[in-house]
């Protein structure tokens, strides 16, 4: 699943009036608004031999290098479960043990596979292949449930975007000779 540029292309989406969660949630940023959008949350491509071509795919973390007292710590971004941000001091939290690191949330999303990592609020980022399910109601708050049994609250902003995608991609999937 793809959170690239996801807030560009809800307000995308809002003013055509059309869309579906496949576009909400894919790296496929349609129009003319793609670099833009990429650019905006910090994915760059990297430019083919000067000529500025947006075709080269980002490259992302696959692991992080982590200061533990006197050890050096090599974490696999894949076991990173959510991620806590309190200033520029980060929260890595695994199945097993929590880390911290000295970095920007920003910074880091930037360099997250967007298909594994979302942002659900401005202190927190949560990988996707440990989402269990969203529980999104229409009032009140929104959590997203990770499979160790943790819930992590969601953003409205978030929670709006994620709902009306779902709610789109269900209708799409229904077709109008279902209706």
């Amino acid at each position: 699943m793809t959170i690239l540029g996801w807030q560009a292309l809800h307000s995308n989406l809002e003013r055509s009036g059309s869309g579906s969660l496949g576009q909400v949630l894919s790296d496929e940023i349609p129009g003319p608004d793609a670099g833009q959008a990429r650019s905006v949350f910090g994915v760059d491509p990297v430019p083919e031999s000067g000529k500025g071509s947006w075709t080269a795919p980002a490259r992302y973390l696959n692991r992080m290098t982590i200061k533990a007292g006197d050890r050096i710590v090599l974490v696999p971004v894949r076991d990173i479960l959510w991620i806590q941000s309190h200033g520029n001091l980060l929260q890595l939290h695994l199945q097993t043990a929590s880390y911290e690191h000295r970095m920007t949330i920003k910074d880091l999303y930037r360099r997250l596979d967007p298909e594994h990592f979302l942002r659900i609020h401005r202190n927190a980022l949560v990988n996707l292949d440990h989402v269990v399910d969203f529980d999104l109601p229409r009032q009140g708050n929104a959590f997203v449930h990770l499979r160790n049994g943790k819930a992590l609250p969601i953003s409205k902003n978030v929670r709006l975007i994620l709902r009306r995608g779902l709610l789109s991609e269900s209708y799409a999937a229904v077709g109008a000779d279902d209706l």
